[in-house]
């Protein structure tokens, strides 16, 4: 009669022939685990890439602004120098006096008006009254 220690002897496939449902196990959560760190790596590659164009965009939108700001500024002073204003203002022949205000555009002060004591006989103008 066989014991029945030799028929488990010979039920058991030898180690090195079989895989064991552990390693298995282990290896799928490995290469899963391998996966995900690799989905995650790509995510954040992308991510990263994204944020780099925004910035990059920004950058380039903040040079084209203050490219336009300069250009307004030159236009600004341009127009506010003491011969385009003389310029404009003979243009529009409102019968204006110059004013000398110097080389720097630094204005000079008036003489104050003399205020009669006399009652005035014409009722002043305003917006929208007219001299009569």
């Amino acid at each position: 009669m066989v014991s029945t220690s030799s028929k488990r002897r010979k039920g058991r496939l030898a180690p090195q022939d079989s895989l064991r449902p552990g390693w298995v196990v282990n290896c799928i959560l490995f290469c899963v685990m391998l996966a995900c760190i690799g989905g995650c790596y790509v995510w954040l590659g992308v991510r990263k890439n994204s944020r780099a164009s925004q910035i990059h965009l920004m950058h380039r939108e903040i040079a084209d602004f203050s490219a336009q700001i300069e250009e307004l500024e030159v236009q600004i002073s341009r127009r506010l120098s003491p011969e385009n204003l003389r310029a404009r203002v003979a243009s529009a022949n409102l019968g204006l006096q110059p004013i000398d205000i110097g080389t720097k555009g630094r204005f000079f002060r008036l003489p104050e008006p003399v205020i009669s004591r006399e009652p005035a006989s014409v009722a002043p103008a305003f917006a929208g009254n007219s001299y009569p």
